[in-house]
């Protein structure tokens, strides 16, 4: 009987040792990849946690070894002609050496494979951060506009009437304008037949770049967003530097006579730059060049302010002498530019403070004038006598130090830029001297020069955009005392596309030389403006005005300032 049971026994603890590995097997094949959780666990952060895990998967793995391994030991069980007694020892020996088996081992080589990877995370930290450093970015530049879109662009045309000194004119205008990824094309292409002379208007073709005034502009890039920035034609409000020597700058005062212009900024990695400008192509004369290389020495590094310091030197040069023709078959050019007059610049800019709502920029400038050529110093010696003054022309210098507070709301909602800059500034010079006001009459406004005060002053400026599709902006440049020696400058633009799906608006004014505010507003010849109103009818039809004070070629070869108000209905797509 006893024999029998202890039979049983020996049949139960053979099936029981067949079915514990079949038991751990099926264990394991809840969660098979398991063992390789650490290629995506951060093994860091949770350290703590797997080790227990591990101390108490161990102790599972450890048992059910022990009953799977030693298969000699179901061969002891089941040997029918060994004696009783001699099973018990034959188990206790497997039992003892069960140990020093392999399968206990794996468990130690897992936790080697384990630490080998926070190993070598260790050693590849600083190569990372290093890499970071390296690739940070720099904070937003404040000069940098509201970003354009990729893609897109417009169709804008139809009949038109204007009238242009005592002559009626009708015709057709088209001004297309795309844009796709980083590159950007506007055209204006006027044909008008005048019902006086009934013939069509070739006079905007003469003279100037020709048949490349339809070219409003070609772009490639965003200015202080991308890392090439190139636009030639049109030039509006262009500003070099941080504005010390050329801010709102134009070179588009005439309809007539339009040019093409380059302004551009190549930027390396945020370490290094060149950026410029240049007024006109026009090969029979070296026109107005500014160049100013920066660099910006410790953008290498994560100190968040130290590493956005950016400095600049410009230089400038005007040699214009661009033949004019005169209704005797002459020619008139700038008198006091013959000689070739400019300027040069220093300046730095810095990021004081970048949170997700506000970023604060400061900036300094210093410049100085070098415009003391013969024929200028002949002429203002000349004044100076005829008001019995015996001091002597010298060029004139100036600083300044501003601060830029921008403003972001709701992720781009709403956002505004205000800069308030401080002027102060010598005898004979005048702040921001190469600005819309240089390009009316270079001859005038080098001869301001002679009369200007030493003088300290503000220049402020306030824009913003809703949502990108309302942009309005203003500029005001005042001395402490507003004078005819201490002009003030005033520019207002205002951009809306399509608000409510049926208006849109694009507008600037500008008026320089200013001796009282009271006329700030007023059209004359200090000043340029240029607005067209569209009222979408539905998608794809439209009418409209464009209007322009701007200034015309007179018979005499001079020019004139002189209004444009031309109504048109045609077709208008945005795509």
């Amino acid at each position: 009987m006893n024999k029998r049971i202890l039979f049983y026994l020996l049949v139960a603890s053979f099936f029981l040792s067949v079915a514990a590995p079949v038991v751990a097997q099926e264990q394991e094949a809840e969660d098979p990849f398991a063992d390789y959780s650490y290629l995506w666990e951060n093994t860091k952060k949770k350290k703590k946690k797997k080790d227990k895990k591990a101390e108490k998967v161990d102790q599972p793995t450890v048992a059910a070894d022990t009953l799977t391994a030693p298969v000699p030991v179901v061969d002891t069980l089941t040997l029918p002609t060994q004696p009783l007694d001699s099973i018990t020892p034959v188990t206790t020996y497997q039992a003892d050496t069960i140990p020093a088996t392999d399968s206990l081992q794996a468990p130690i080589e897992e936790e080697k494979f384990e630490s080998e990877p926070e190993e070598e995370k260790k050693i590849k930290e600083p190569k990372e951060e290093r890499e970071k450093r390296e690739v940070a970015p720099v904070p937003e530049d404040f000069r940098a506009g509201p970003p354009d879109s990729e893609s897109g662009g417009s169709f804008t045309g139809g009949l038109t009437y204007t009238k242009i000194g005592d002559e009626n004119f009708v015709g057709l205008v088209l001004a297309p304008e795309f844009k796709i990824w980083k590159i950007g094309l506007g055209l204006n292409v006027p044909v008008l037949y005048g019902l006086e002379s009934q013939a069509i208007r070739t006079e905007i073709f003469e003279g100037g770049v020709g048949a490349a005034r339809l070219i409003r502009y070609i772009r490639y890039g965003s200015q202080k967003r991308d890392p090439v920035y190139v636009r030639v034609g049109e030039l509006n409000n262009t500003m070099i530097g941080f504005g010390g020597l050329v801010n709102n700058y134009t070179n588009t005062t005439s309809y007539e006579k339009r040019k093409l212009g380059l302004h551009y900024d190549l930027n390396f990695k945020g370490l290094f730059g060149l950026e410029g400008m240049y007024s006109d192509f026009d090969p029979a004369s070296l026109n107005l060049l500014a160049v100013r290389p920066y660099v910006r020495p410790m953008a290498w590094t994560i100190i968040p302010i130290v590493r956005t310091l950016e400095i600049g030197a410009t230089v400038i040069k005007d040699k214009d002498q661009t033949q004019r023709p005169t209704s005797d078959s002459t020619f008139v050019v700038n008198q006091f530019t013959a000689d070739g007059v400019g300027a040069f610049g220093l300046d730095a800019g810095i990021n004081l403070l970048r949170v997700p709502f506000i970023q604060i920029d400061a900036f300094f400038n210093y410049s100085k004038l070098n415009v003391g050529t013969t024929a200028l110093t002949d002429s203002i010696a000349t004044i100076y006598a005829s008001q019995g003054d015996t001091r002597e022309f010298t060029d004139g210098h100036g600083i300044s130090g501003g601060i830029n507070f921008r403003f972001n709301f709701i992720a781009d909602l709403l956002s505004t830029d205000m800069r308030i800059e401080r002027l102060n500034y010598t005898a004979n010079y005048l702040p921001q001297f190469f600005d819309a006001s240089y390009e009316l009459n270079k001859d005038a406004r080098l001869l301001s020069l002679a009369n200007a005060e030493k003088m300290s002053g503000i220049y402020g400026s306030l824009t913003g955009h809703i949502l990108q599709k309302v942009q309005l902006g203003g500029s005001i440049l005042l001395p402490d005392d507003v004078s005819e020696t201490a002009p003030a400058v005033v520019r207002l633009n205002a951009d809306v596309d399509r608000l409510g799906d049926k208006v849109s608006i694009h507008g600037s004014y500008v008026k320089g030389n200013l001796s009282t505010l009271k006329d700030a507003f007023k059209l004359d010849e200090r000043s340029l403006a240029k607005v067209r109103f569209i009222y979408h009818l539905n998608r794809f039809l439209a009418a409209g005005v464009d209007y322009y004070w701007a200034f015309a070629p007179t018979a005499d070869g001079s020019y004139k300032a002189t209004q444009y108000f031309s109504p048109y209905f045609g077709v208008s797509i945005k795509f």
